[in-house]
């Protein structure tokens, strides 16, 4: 018996050992990826992995939109550029598509697509130069139509395939990272002062952290989208008054 008892108890310390022994696996999500390990270049285009809307997804799916995709990123590869864009946040119309009863994505006529690559080479000065890392496009080509109905001037450029919108930082930023946003603001607007003239840049700044950008003219405007708003104004004139001060 006493025999049978000590068998019977090797038998289950051998067990208790090896499952001790045997090592535990983790399983881990999409989320624990290392940012670290992005390269650094995607890391400034990117700056964030972003989802895929599903109903991108599903548009851009489709046969003929899938030819319209690859023929214009095409032409701007041949025109050297990337968009350093996701195509879902590229190819969006307006904030307002829905309300409008229009296409919430949509591919510029082939005619109008010259007219983003200065717009989109600006973009890549900010992106390179590292005056902007967390931005989100909003709005690039409006048909007319939309444009209208989302309240667009009747002259917008976006209408042309001519701007390009986009967002510093969240949609509803706490107050820490709203100084980061008008610090971002500031060194556009220092931007502009100094090449916006050589690059026939326009850039709209406004309140929310939205920013626009066209190459159709040297201007700037604020909320009201009046020069005398700009941000970009206010900024040079106090650093003009600021600099009379001290040399008085």
């Amino acid at each position: 018996m006493n025999k049978i008892y000590l068998i019977g108890l090797s038998i289950c310390l051998a067990a208790c050992s090896q499952s001790k022994v045997q090592p535990t696996k983790q399983i881990h999500s999409v989320n624990d990826r290392n940012y670290s390990d992005i390269p650094k270049s995607n890391k400034i285009i990117a700056h964030k992995e972003k989802n895929v809307p599903v109903t991108y997804s599903v548009w851009a799916s489709m046969p003929d939109h899938q030819q319209q995709i690859q023929a214009y990123k095409g032409y701007l590869q041949q025109q050297g550029l990337s968009t350093r864009v996701p195509d879902f946040e590229f190819f969006q119309t307006a904030r307002d598509w829905q309300k409008c009863n229009d296409a919430e994505y949509e591919v510029p006529p082939r005619e109008l697509w010259p007219n983003i690559v200065p717009t989109l080479n600006i973009l890549n000065q900010f992106i390179e130069q590292k005056l902007i890392d967390q931005f989100t496009v909003t709005s690039v080509y409006r048909n007319y139509h939309l444009n209208q109905c989302a309240g667009g001037a009747g002259a917008s450029k976006h209408v042309f395939n001519a701007a390009l919108d986009f967002r510093i930082g969240s949609e509803n930023p706490d107050p820490i990272e709203q100084i980061n946003i008008e610090h971002v603001k500031a060194k556009l607007c220092q931007f502009w002062r100094d090449q916006g003239e050589a690059l026939n840049m326009g850039l709209g700044v406004y309140a929310s952290g939205q920013i626009h950008i066209d190459a159709s003219g040297y201007r700037t405007w604020g909320v009201d989208h009046r020069y005398s708003s700009s941000p970009c104004i206010k900024d040079s004139l106090a650093s003009n008054l600021i600099t009379s001060l001290q040399q008085q």
